[in-house]
């Protein structure tokens, strides 16, 4: 009896396991965005650890995650500084529609929900950039185009992943960032339920998520 409980192997240990890995993943997430312009291959990396780590159940997704942090570094941080340019734009003029809107104008009430929705579409193309880099190799701008171009033709999956993304953030903002120890490997979990049935037509029936390896790509999907 006693045996079976301690099994590392049974239902119980595992999920506790992958739990774990969710929180730990999410620390290393945190660390490695801290410069800010290396969050894209932080993304990147976390995706990657976390599709084949938590949901896969693959062993060393720790190693995963520097090893994809680092190859991936370049064409995720040349992707993600106009994708910085842009979002900080936006988020000013939600910032300064915050503060007309606390001062009673009902105009910025309005231009304050248009910014947040505004937000969600370089939002959604940035994420769908860094998830594809986790299972293709793109240079950046090829990188950014092939990503818009499947947010569009992905669109409610695209909101879906966006909204999660952005309520997750939220969420993690309100609480004094507390929850960052588990958020941003849920939102990456989540988000590859989405994610992983539009890679799948332009991946190898092996290497799909029922497989065991990813596969490169050097110009488009």
């Amino acid at each position: 009896m006693f045996r079976g409980v301690f099994n590392p192997l049974n239902g119980f240990w595992r999920g506790f396991a992958r739990v774990c890995d969710v929180v730990g993943l999410s620390v290393c997430w945190v660390v490695c965005s801290l410069p800010v312009v290396t969050v894209g291959a932080a993304t990147t990396a976390l995706y990657d650890a976390v599709f084949h780590g938590v949901r896969k159940g693959e062993l060393g997704d720790y190693a995963r995650f520097f090893r994809t942090f680092r190859d991936s570094f370049k064409p995720a941080t040349l992707a993600t500084v106009p994708a910085l340019v842009l979002g900080a734009a936006l988020f000013y003029f939600w910032y300064v529609a915050f503060v007309m809107a606390s001062g009673g104008s009902r105009a910025a009430v309005i231009w304050l929900y248009a910014c947040r929705i505004l937000l969600l579409a370089p939002l959604a193309v940035w994420l769908f950039a860094m998830f594809t880099l986790s299972r293709f190799t793109f240079g950046p701008w090829e990188l950014l185009k092939t990503a818009a171009k499947l947010a569009l033709g992905h669109l409610p999956s695209a909101v879906i992943v966006a909204l999660l993304t952005e309520e997750l953030a939220v969420f993690t903002y309100q609480k004094v960032f507390l929850p960052a120890f588990f958020t941003p490997g849920l939102a990456a979990l989540l988000c590859s339920l989405f994610m992983e049935r539009i890679f799948a037509p332009y991946l190898p029936k092996d290497q799909s998520e029922d497989g065991d390896e990813t596969v490169t790509t050097d110009n488009n999907t």
